[in-house]
């Protein structure tokens, strides 16, 4: 497809719509902005290696659903035209999918996402956004399962399940990618501690399998975890500043209380944080494996993220992770040192 029809395709003429001052201020405090991705010297790109596959992650799209649909549309018909070519086997979301849990933003969402459907997989991660009235999350009610119920998953032969029938918002995939065996666990926003003990069960159960965890929040700008008790609001949009007093749970006490114990879980990734929306730490589980730990959010970008999306290209050696940043929109690769670059699976 010639890129004039792909983006008339992808419904870009809906791109007119002004960004409204809801999304601008946020429901959030001292929102900072920036205008490009990252200011880090530019590298040379690396090409794609043959033999790899890639998971995609689509973070914080709720600039979109709010304000510029055509951009979720433009991210979602690129991811599934290229498919093929780049052996994309799944997609993540990370939360905040609206920006207002509103029944228009979910149907936005829902015409995105399902330009994927027999065609790539995808995951349905709720952030603090995707909860309460006017997603201000006072409490966990959403439409999300109206739209994303369970049962529009459950032919797949990759969903495993949810922790609660008929609710989306704790759930797992069941996959393999070159000869290995993978399970994706997808969590709450301040994941419950009952969320926490059924994470453990899955991670148990499921122990022969490389584990991917993704959630809204857990690390911060800064490369460290969440950590409400040491660092309190010095880390800002801690989960435990919201309205929900539901046994929440931050990144600190998800570590402590369930990723470091299992051997299996290789990649933890989030959205949420603002800044320049990049982080990365490498930790030590108690079982001496290492956990790659991940922020990407783009949504202070312009136009709410300009389309851009991360890819994670899984090399052929079965230990290397090749990171990559890409705009449809533009048709441009980030090649900055916090936007492309690699790390192990031990």
């Amino acid at each position: 497809m010639i890129r004039r029809d792909f983006l008339k395709a992808a419904g870009i003429g809906l791109l007119s719509l002004p960004l409204s001052k809801t999304f601008a201020e946020s429901n959030e405090p001292n929102k900072p902005k920036t205008d490009k991705p990252t200011d880090k010297k530019e590298l040379p790109l690396k090409p794609f290696t043959p033999g790899s596959w890639v998971i995609a992650a689509l973070p914080d799209p709720q600039g979109y659903s709010l304000a510029r649909p055509g951009l979720f549309n433009i991210q979602t018909l690129w991811l599934a035209e290229n498919a093929k070519k780049y052996n994309i086997t799944y997609v993540l979301t990370l939360g905040d999918i609206t920006n207002n849990n509103i029944e228009e933003q979910w149907k936005r969402a829902d015409h995105a996402l399902s330009r994927l459907d027999s065609i790539v997989p995808y995951t349905i991660v709720l952030g603090n956004h995707d909860y309460g009235e006017n997603g201000k999350t006072t409490d966990r009610t959403t439409f999300a399962n109206d739209y994303f119920p369970p049962s529009r998953f459950a032919k797949w032969r990759t969903f495993g399940g949810v922790m609660e029938e008929g609710h989306i918002e704790n759930n797992y995939h069941l996959f393999k990618a070159n000869g290995e065996k993978w399970l994706i666990v997808n969590l709450e926003f301040g994941p419950r501690n009952k969320t926490l003990e059924w994470m453990d069960k899955i991670l148990t159960k499921y122990s022969d399998r490389k584990a991917i965890i993704a959630t809204h929040a857990y690390l911060y700008s800064d490369s460290t975890i969440y950590d409400w008790t040491q660092k309190g609001d010095k880390q800002l949009w801690n989960p435990y500043v919201y309205p929900i007093k539901d046994n929440t749970n931050d990144g600190q006490e998800m570590w402590d209380k369930v990723i470091k114990k299992h051997s299996n879980v290789c990649i933890v990734v989030n959205g949420h944080v603002l800044h320049d929306g990049l982080g990365f730490l490498a930790s030590k589980g108690d079982k001496g494996n290492t956990v790659n730990q991940m922020l990407v959010n783009f949504q202070m970008l312009e136009n709410g993220g300009d389309s851009w999306l991360r890819l994670l290209e899984f090399l052929p050696d079965k230990k290397t992770v090749q990171v990559r940043d890409y705009s449809p929109l533009y048709d441009r690769w980030n090649t900055s040192s916090d936007n492309q670059f690699t790390f192990s699976l031990e």
